[in-house]
C-alpha cells in the first residue's frame, strides 16, 4: 500500500485527475468552436472599432478564444500528470494553469453575461449596424445586409448563452484540477484549517514511506 492523497488511493487519484483533465480538454474544444461560430456568423459583420458595444463584443470573443486555448492546455497537462505523479515541474504547471484557467473562464463568463445584457438593452442595434434600413419591422425586406438579419439576434444570444455555460463549467473543473494538484504539492488549504490538519487530511501514510518511492517502485496503472 502507498500513500493516500485527499482520501483516495494513488490509482483512484490518478483516475480522478485524468478524468478532470479530459473534461477540461473537451470543454475547451467546445468553447473554441462556439467562439469561432460566433465570430463567423455574427462578429465578422458587425466589428466596428468606433462603436463601444461592438468593440466589447469582439474583446469578449477574443477572451473566450484565449480561455479555450488555456483550458485545453490545462486539461492536456493534467492528463499527462495523471501518468507521472512524481514530477514536481508537472505538478506546478498543472496547478498554475488551473488557477489561470479558472480566472480566465470566470472573466469570460462575466463578459458574455455583459454582452447579453447590452444586447437586450440596445435591442440589438449594434448587431444590425451594417444594414441600411431604418425600421426594424422591415428586416425581411432589407436587401443591403451581408447576413440574414432575421436570425442574427437569436443566433448571437444563443451562442453567447452556450459559451457562458461552458465557461462556468470550465471554471468549476479548473478549480477541481487545482484542488487535486494542491494535495500533490502539499500546499496549505484555501480555507481556515491549519497546514498541520491539511497534511494529516490530504496525506495518510500506510505502508509506503512517500509517494515518490511508491511511484518509482510500482507501475502507475489506470
Amino acid at each position: 500500500m502507498c500513500l493516500r492523497l485527499g482520501g483516495l488511493s494513488v490509482d483512484d487519484f490518478q483516475k480522478v485527475l485524468m478524468k478532470t483533465g479530459l473534461v477540461l480538454v473537451v470543454l475547451g474544444h467546445v468553447s473554441f468552436i462556439a467562439a469561432a461560430l460566433l465570430h463567423g456568423t455574427v462578429l465578422r459583420y458587425v466589428a466596428a472599432p468606433h462603436d463601444a458595444v461592438t468593440l466589447q463584443y469582439c474583446v469578449v470573443n477574443i477572451f473566450s478564444v484565449t480561455s479555450a486555448i488555456v483550458v485545453i492546455a490545462s486539461g492536456i497537462t493534467a492528463t499527462v500528470l495523471s501518468r507521472y505523479l512524481p514530477s514536481t515541474p508537472l505538478r506546478w504547471a498543472v496547478f498554475s494553469l488551473s488557477v489561470v484557467c479558472a480566472l480566465l473562464s470566470l472573466t469570460c463568463a462575466l463578459g458574455l453575461l455583459a454582452s447579453i445584457a447590452m444586447t437586450f438593452a440596445t435591442q440589438g442595434r449594434a448587431l444590425l449596424s451594417t444594414c441600411t434600413f431604418g425600421n426594424t419591422e422591415l428586416l425581411a425586406l432589407a436587401p443591403d445586409c451581408p447576413f440574414d438579419p432575421t436570425r442574427i439576434y437569436s443566433s448571437s444570444l444563443c451562442l453567447w448563452g452556450i459559451s457562458m455555460v461552458f465557461c462556468l463549467a470550465e471554471s468549476v473543473f479548473a478549480v477541481r484540477s487545482a484542488h487535486l494538484t494542491r494535495h500533490l504539492l502539499k500546499l496549505k488549504p484555501w480555507w481556515g484549517k491549519s497546514s498541520h490538519h491539511a497534511m494529516r487530511g490530504s496525506l495518510e501514510p500506510t505502508d509506503g514511506p512517500d509517494l515518490l518511492r511508491c511511484a518509482s517502485s510500482e507501475p502507475l496503472t489506470l
